[in-house]
């Protein structure tokens, strides 16, 4: 017994395991709030792939896709992980097959309790039936890969990209105890349905899920049963409905939905040869948020570039509108500007800040009397802050606020005394980046530590979590404004009114949203700001090549 920490147990089907449950088991491991006691082992040569059987086609396609889109560090990549839980006993159990279901033979589950586990995790095991074992305190607690409301079965991650859905759910369940009501949700979590390719799809949404369950036992363990109870309730308070059922595909269904997806990459294929995308910006005067932007002027970028993620700054009367200039030629980003009088005259685009490495999301405050950058440098794996030595265009490396973390789009707010920096962070490296927000607080713009919230992830939703722009005060009211990336990337924006901010808590509520109806050539728009008079968006276009200049 390690005091204070939470008494684990795992199932296995065997010692090699995914490369996601690997890391999942390793970032348990080197943790502080819990260690593994036992190892629940399923005996050699047992085996219920129930649903699985004579889905040929489907399983050479998977192949294939997995060999051509599949990425690397692959999540089903076997990995032993004997070692990793050399210090627990082993317990090899054999399930009896009931039907489409297995059970643990009593004498096992005894075996089991033996242990006083304060949770048992599934991995493997699939089919077992669980909802009535008690063999620990907290229960069953294990990964369902889809949106456990509204569908059932599998292969995970396909049927989303068959369906072309907008986003894909995964959830941390728990089951088979006292203290949890029958498979309560203890998270779940949204995510970009990648609409080419099922194998790369899962790659993104299993890197990302593995966090759930070392996330939520650290939560668990440093704030105890109540809270952790009151921090999961919000995901349980949807109504139950009818999910639909799913199984693999087989014969002529499974033709149909690889034809499908086949379809699909050849259109792809043809809008990269005949087509640019392009993102540009829109401008208005006034002081209320329209509801459509048809009105505003637009601001076009030459054609081997775009102009994205605005960022106002006002001084003495005049605008400068910082802006991501993405350059084709060179495949990467820098930070330039564009200034404006209150008539809306607009100077060309001036270089303000150009690295070896891309550059976007210019976010500018000024503090003190001075005027700092903080632009997104997630290829460089830092979060940087740069100070202005000449206005507007000549500024000069501070420090970096955070290194080796692949974080996007990070926004600052000075706040009830403290210094908070909203960013989107990708936990895992294989994991995309724009699915889930982090906070993090210090009583110093210049910390050397910022000290990361304790419900961290505080938004993980790919619809809400990255950032869209600066944050600001209406009314009395702290707003968010944050991207809709489901759809495609920066669909849309949203302004959530944050509730509550403080060291310990955090929540927000969505209060309305924008999307872009008001041009059927406008396919996104991601990034707003707003300063005195003048407000301006990002807008996306497809158009074919030869029309750019």
């Amino acid at each position: 017994m390690q005091s204070g920490k939470l008494k684990l147990g795992i199932m296995l089907d065997s010692f090699d395991a995914p490369a996601w449950v690997e890391g999942m088991i390793q970032r348990i491991v080197n943790g502080d709030s819990a260690y593994f006691a036992l190892v629940v082992l399923k005996a050699a040569g047992d085996n219920y792939g129930f649903r699985h059987r004579n889905a040929r086609i489907y399983s050479a396609f998977d192949r294939v896709d997995s060999r051509l889109f599949g990425r690397d560090p692959d999540p089903f990549s076997p990995k032993n992980v004997a070692s990793l839980l050399s210090n627990a006993q082993t317990l090899i159990v054999s399930p009896i097959a009931v039907g489409d279901v297995s059970v643990l033979k009593e004498p096992d589950a005894i075996e089991i309790r033996k242990f006083h586990l304060d949770l048992l995790i599934k991995v493997g095991f699939e089919f077992l039936q669980c909802d009535n074992l008690r063999v620990s305190k907290f229960g069953i607690w294990y990964y369902y890969h889809g949106d456990d409301r509204v569908m059932r079965g599998g292969p995970p991650g396909f049927w989303e990209v068959v369906e072309n859905k907008a986003e894909t759910g995964a959830s941390l369940l728990a089951t088979g105890c006292e203290e949890f009501a029958c498979q309560r949700v203890l998270y779940r979590s949204f995510f970009f349905t990648y609409p080419l390719s099922p194998a790369r799809h899962r790659s993104y949404y299993f890197w990302a899920a593995a966090s759930f369950m070392p996330r939520q036992l650290e939560y668990l363990q440093r704030f105890g049963k109540e809270r952790f109870l009151r921090q999961t309730e919000r995901f349980n308070t949807l109504p139950a409905c009818d999910a639909k059922r799913y199984e693999t595909p087989k014969g002529f269904a499974a033709i149909k939905t690889i034809v499908k997806i086949m379809i699909r990459l050849l259109g792809e294929f043809f809008k990269r040869i005949f087509y640019l995308d392009q993102w540009y910006l829109l401008a208005g005067f006034g002081s209320n948020l329209p509801k459509k932007f048809g009105g505003f002027e637009k601001l076009m970028p030459p054609g081997d570039r775009f102009w994205a993620d605005p960022h106002i700054v006002q001084v003495h009367g005049r605008y400068y509108i910082f802006i991501e200039e993405f350059l084709h030629t060179q495949n990467r980003g820098r930070i330039s500007v564009i200034e404006a009088d209150q008539f809306g005259r607009w100077k060309k685009p001036v270089v303000a800040l150009e690295k070896e490495y891309h550059l976007s999301y210019p976010f500018v405050l000024h503090w003190q009397g001075k005027f700092y950058m903080i632009p997104e440098s997630g290829e460089n794996r830092t979060i940087d802050i740069y100070e202005c030595v000449e206005f507007p265009d000549k500024w000069e490396f501070k420090q970096s606020l955070m290194r080796d973390v692949k974080a996007v789009d990070s926004t600052l707010l000075h706040h009830a005394g403290k210094w908070w920096l909203f960013t989107a962070i990708a936990e895992n490296e294989a994991a995309a980046p724009n699915y889930e927000l982090f906070l993090f607080y210090a009583d110093d713009l210049f910390a050397k530590e910022w000290k990361s919230h304790p419900q961290n992830p505080v938004v993980s939703d790919i619809k809400s979590a990255r950032p869209a722009g600066d944050l600001f005060i209406e009314d009395g009211r702290l707003f968010r404004p944050s991207q809709d990336c489901s759809r495609m990337y920066g669909y849309g924006f949203d302004f959530n009114e944050i509730e509550v901010l403080s060291e310990t808590e955090y929540s927000e509520r969505r209060v309305s949203s924008i999307r872009p109806t008001w041009d059927k050539n406008v396919l996104a728009t991601h990034t707003y700001s707003h300063q005195g008079n003048l407000m301006v968006i990002d807008a996306f276009r497809r158009k074919q090549k030869f029309w750019f200049s």
